[in-house]
């Protein structure tokens, strides 16, 4: 199992040449199966570089894409995803009913007059759609060799933690974008918690870490982490890799290269993710 971090800025793109090095465009991610399996989580404008990347190493017959939240910054690159225009590829739209909204209430007025040229019931690929009554998934749904599990994390209007585990090869990672802790109840603790130990501990946790402590005091309600707040939930959770993911927009590469050096000190195998990044769990 690889992953490939097509964006993870959060909020908004940066397009500023001194934003780069860590990458300018928001949360899409890109997991590849070894048995050639395709998921996405998130539609933020990174998807666009995972559609390339997807047509050049050849096209499977289906991807499954994930949504954690509608919120603009992770769905915004939706319409520009090029394998939306590949005929004979489902794409298959999944996550949790959220306030009694399913993916299919939600996605399409994403591409919907007057906001986009080309409906989603244009496109050339056959556009699916998969949703989870379950908040918390009770059974892992598979796949082909991919197990994914799910629960809600703490953010305005509601988000979802995803883990992925690869049968195969034992691989397994945890993705928690937006995710506020210091204002989680301790059953969402609880249950993020178990979501990263079990069946047992992940290999990679990939986690919000918008802010630090000291920043964070100005923004409480905002719905995100800080970077110590992941450190800590790796270490109580067993997880030996930290990728910490949704840089805040206004943060260019010198500030992040400072924060990445901090964040290595305060965990050996924690560091801040980057945009065309692979690593493989």
């Amino acid at each position: 199992m690889k992953l490939v971090i097509g964006g993870i800025r959060g909020t908004s793109c940066i397009a500023q040449p001194d934003f780069m090095k860590y990458g300018g465009e928001t949360t899409s991610v890109l997991i590849e199966g070894k048995g050639g399996e395709r998921v996405i989580i998130d539609a933020g404008t990174g998807i666009r570089q995972l559609g390339a990347r997807i047509e050049k190493g050849g096209v499977p017959n289906s991807i499954l894409l994930l949504i954690t939240h509608y919120h603009l910054d992770h769905v915004i690159g939706l319409p520009s995803f090029s394998l939306l225009f590949r005929p004979g590829l489902e794409i298959l739209i999944s996550a949790p009913l959220r306030e009694e909204r399913s993916p299919e209430d939600v996605v399409p007025p994403i591409m919907a007059q007057p906001y986009w040229p080309v409906q989603i019931e244009d496109v050339r690929a056959e556009v699916d759609f998969l949703s989870w009554e379950e908040e918390t998934s009770v059974e892992p749904y598979e796949f082909g060799g991919l197990e994914i599990r799910w629960c809600p994390v703490h953010h305005p209007g509601g988000c979802t933690a995803y883990r992925i585990d690869e049968k195969a090869t034992g691989a397994s990672l945890v993705f928690a974008t937006d995710v506020e802790w210091s204002l989680s109840t301790p059953a969402e603790k609880s249950t993020f918690l178990d979501l990263c130990r079990k069946p047992v501990p992940a290999h990679l946790l990939l986690m919000d870490g918008h802010f630090d402590r000291k920043q964070y005091e100005k923004f409480v309600g905002w719905g995100h982490s800080t970077w110590q707040d992941d450190v800590e939930i790796a270490r109580e959770a067993g997880i030996g890799k930290l990728l910490v993911i949704h840089h805040a927009p206004q943060s260019d590469d010198s500030v992040l290269e400072k924060l990445d050096a901090e964040i290595g000190r305060a965990l050996p195998g924690a560091r801040l993710a980057r945009g065309g990044m692979e690593i493989e769990p």
